[in-house]
């Protein structure tokens, strides 16, 4: 692709030699030098000087290869496997110092991401993809360690909401900290840069999946 740049508009006295200075691709400077041994006064204007230079091709990423797919998808079960295993949680809470079971640091774990809206027992129930007394039994649970309160609902007099109380947020963050831990322990003998990749990749891929997931619920 030839792109003309307007560099000068002068007027030289001929004959004339132009050396035309670049800088990558950026023309800085243009240098005249007269003949000594003439006296011309014609003039010569130089309007635009044509530089050339290549847009890189926008190609379209085809469809990634079903090896590659093949292989994400292992490595994602091995993942999902590991995170959801009992002893893996009860090795985290025992790190965190935290005498809690699975159920009780999820809901925890809920209350704290949604800090600013107290749930009722039923809205807990949806988020958690469980049924409304199960959470009610845990909530209870949950009161009298301290780490959850109870309020009026002032839509609904009969309703209670459902808040963290202080110590419950210090609980989950005991909780997410002795998680990070494990994240980087998980990361030894890895070389720097590969964990910033891995980790922006990551949160890239999070965040296909946190779209297709709004398409599929329709949010």
């Amino acid at each position: 692709m030839v792109i003309a740049s307007q560099i000068a508009l002068a007027r030289f006295p001929r004959p004339v030699n132009l050396l035309v200075i670049f800088r990558g691709e950026i023309c800085v400077d243009v240098i005249h030098a007269q003949r000594p041994d003439r006296d011309d006064s014609t003039t010569t204007t130089i309007i635009y000087v044509l530089k050339a230079t290549t847009q890189p091709k926008v190609s379209r990423r085809s469809k990634p290869d079903a090896v590659i797919i093949g292989q994400i998808q292992s490595s994602l079960q091995i993942v999902s496997q590991s995170t959801n295993q009992i002893r893996v949680h009860e090795e985290l809470l025992r790190a965190a110092g935290v005498r809690l079971d699975r159920a009780g640091a999820a809901l925890l774990y809920k209350l704290r991401l949604y800090a600013d809206t107290p749930y009722r027992v039923t809205s807990l129930a949806a988020l958690l993809g469980v049924d409304a007394p199960t959470v009610t039994r845990k909530v209870q649970q949950l009161e009298r360690l301290g780490y959850v309160a109870r309020e009026p609902d002032p839509e609904d007099g009969r309703a209670s909401l459902i808040r963290l109380t202080r110590s419950g947020q210090d609980t989950v963050d005991r909780i997410l900290a002795a998680h990070r831990d494990r994240l980087a322990r998980l990361f030894d003998g890895w070389d720097d840069d590969d964990v910033r990749t891995f980790g922006a990749l990551l949160e890239k891929f999070s965040e296909s999946i946190r779209r297709d997931t709004e398409v599929i619920y329709g949010d």
